[in-house]
């Protein structure tokens, strides 16, 4: 049997594969919920042509640590990009999960007419906020979670306006 390239990167993805399959099965069923990283992404906003994605670090029983990303999809929201990062604090008994408060900040920029004059100003925001929600979560350490809140904005009031929002209804993985 003559040994080729091309059968060495065979067995070397099979054996890749073997592992992370093996992984996979060797992890029991509170594994799943024991992760401390989370990754979601928020449906509300995808309705509304807005692109969010969060990453939470979960600190300790009762605490994560996180950050959320988002960004304009073509949607007239008035928002172009904006940086949640934020800190929750959990009330229940369970890792990391139910009822919780939120403190954020954000940093954003959009473009933002005058409804009744017209033209367009582009202007950055930065703020501090605070949220309410609920994180639910499954023995395989899927997420749903629901959040509503503001902030108050510091920054160019006269552009952009006094505050700004932080709601949705997100959907994501503990691992």
């Amino acid at each position: 049997m003559k040994i080729t390239q091309k059968s060495t990167m065979a067995v070397a993805i099979l054996f890749l594969l073997f592992l992370c399959t093996n992984r996979t099965w060797s992890q029991s069923e509170t594994d799943n919920n024991s992760g401390k990283h989370e990754i979601k992404i928020n449906g509300l906003y995808i309705l509304l042509e807005y692109i969010e994605i969060s990453y939470d670090y979960v600190l300790g029983e009762q605490s994560t640590v996180g950050i959320s990303l988002s960004v304009s999809a073509g949607g007239d929201i008035g928002y172009d990009y904006m940086i949640n990062p934020n800190y929750k604090l959990f009330f229940n008994e369970k890792k990391a999960s139910g009822f919780f408060i939120e403190a954020n900040s954000a940093l954003y920029s959009g473009t933002y007419g005058d409804w009744i004059f017209g033209g367009d100003n582009n202007a950055f925001g930065f703020g501090l906020g605070i949220a309410i929600g609920g994180k639910f979560m499954n023995k395989q350490g899927f997420i749903g979670e629901l959040i509503l809140g503001g902030g108050r904005n510091f920054a160019n009031t006269d552009v952009i306006g006094d505050g700004y929002p932080r709601f949705g209804i997100s959907i994501g993985k503990r691992f």
